[in-house]
């Protein structure tokens, strides 16, 4: 099946909105102005069959006005040369013809005529009226998708924003019916899922779109099967957790979309250059990108990182709001740092497996090995992350605080059970 029809048919099963459908890359429209481009270049006595890669340079320039100006440089060998320049003259086309030295056409290694050695061969300079027409229009339409891609970008982290306002007042800790802990395990097994965004260093990255719709379905199904929607305390928490959902399928949505659009570019430029032999795929992109006149949207529809962008503002400001146990945990005994002392060297433990090493004569750090343990104080206690910690990991710090009387019991009186008191 031929890619345009796939494309439209990618847009509708995807439930695309028809507005949006609108905005997509006309591939059907540009691969029609691909033919344009070929018979122009038939007309000024250029053929496809006659020229390869190697004798073709293709340059764009793209003006404070946004306009697109191709530039064509193709080597032609003097066989042709005279014909071309009738042709050209004759259309009143502007050019510049160039002899290449014996130099350029060897690293040039043309393929015209390479058996010819008894005129130079020459450099050909021409701008064409049909490739810049076509430029123009796909580099309108980015310009047009980035602008709607900013939109959305702007109307889906303003959502994000309300949410967490909604989030917050039911998650204050302090509160008699907070839902923290719930909400705590719901954002848990989010970052967990890495749906849009992986962190795993060997496939750190953008997650591929079909495996992002894979994991968000496999979290809500997980979410549902946990029954944490039924532990809220607040209904308004079961409505933040709708709209929390519904945002990521939006995420989701217009992810896909611009990746929809991404594949129709780079399918139109591959195109271009199977049917001109021109050289854009690669040239066309990079003009985009270093392009002072090119917004930074327009590199965004090439590059494909709204989800990026959107899950970092999520991130900073949703997933923020409740504190994960794992950035406060012990590195020795891996439960919550209650009582935290923060070494020297910047490291943070627990203060019950500090004074286990103190008794042991250790003075280096367990994880960077600096020698700053003999030297603590309680001074060197952190009063506020105490109070941090207990605002925020009740339960934790409570549990923390019963193992270590336990463990100290242990120490002073033994294993015995038995009441010491008379």
């Amino acid at each position: 099946m031929k890619f345009a029809k796939l494309f439209q048919q990618a847009l509708s099963n995807e439930h695309i909105p028809p507005e949006w459908i609108d905005k997509a890359i006309q591939y059907k429209q540009l691969k029609k102005r691909i033919n344009k481009v070929v018979s122009e270049l038939e007309e000024i006595g250029i053929h496809r069959d006659d020229i390869s890669y190697n004798d073709v340079e293709y340059d764009f320039q793209i003006g404070d006005d946004h306009r697109v100006h191709p530039h064509l440089r193709i080597r032609i060998s003097p066989l042709i040369k005279s014909i071309i320049m009738d042709k050209l003259d004759t259309l009143h086309y502007t050019y510049q013809i160039e002899p290449l030295s014996v130099t350029e056409v060897s690293s040039a290694n043309s393929a015209i005529n390479p058996f010819d050695d008894t005129e130079p061969y020459y450099e050909l300079k021409i701008s064409l009226l049909e490739d810049a027409k076509f430029f123009q229009i796909l580099y309108d339409e980015i310009e047009e998708l980035n602008t709607f891609q900013e939109e959305q970008e702007l109307r889906i982290s303003g959502n994000v924003e309300r949410l967490a306002n909604d989030i917050s007042s039911l998650t204050i800790p302090n509160m008699k019916k907070s839902d923290m802990y719930v909400w705590r395990e719901i954002f848990q097994h989010y970052i967990e899922s890495e749906i849009f965004y992986s962190t795993l260093e060997r496939k750190a990255g953008n997650v591929d779109i079909e495996l992002s719709k894979e994991r968000l379905i496999l979290f809500c199904k997980h979410i549902n099967e946990m029954h944490l929607l039924d532990k809220f305390k607040h209904k308004e928490s079961v409505i933040a957790f709708t709209a929390f959902k519904n945002l990521n399928f939006n995420i989701l949505q217009v992810s896909t979309y611009q990746s929809f659009n991404t594949l129709a570019v780079t399918k139109i430029l591959k195109k271009f250059d199977k049917q001109t032999q021109l050289v854009s795929k690669d040239v066309f992109p990079k003009i985009l990108v270093t392009s002072t006149a090119s917004t930074t949207a327009a590199v965004n529809i090439l590059k494909g990182s709204i989800a990026q962008d959107i899950c970092f503002i999520i991130s900073n400001k949703l997933l923020s709001i409740v504190p994960q146990i794992d950035d406060y945990l012990c590195p020795i005994c891996c439960s919550i740092a209650f009582k935290p002392i923060r070494l020297g060297c910047g490291h943070l433990f627990c203060i019950r497996c500090l004074v286990k090493l103190r008794r042991k004569r250790e003075d280096k750090c367990p994880l960077c090995r600096k020698e700053c343990l003999l030297g603590l104080t309680v001074d060197d206690l952190d009063g506020a992350m105490v109070n941090y910690m207990k605002t925020y990991f009740p339960k934790e710090v409570r549990e923390k605080t019963m193992e270590n009387d336990k463990e100290i019991w242990v120490e002073q009186y033994g294993d015995s059970k038995a009441c010491v008191l008379q």
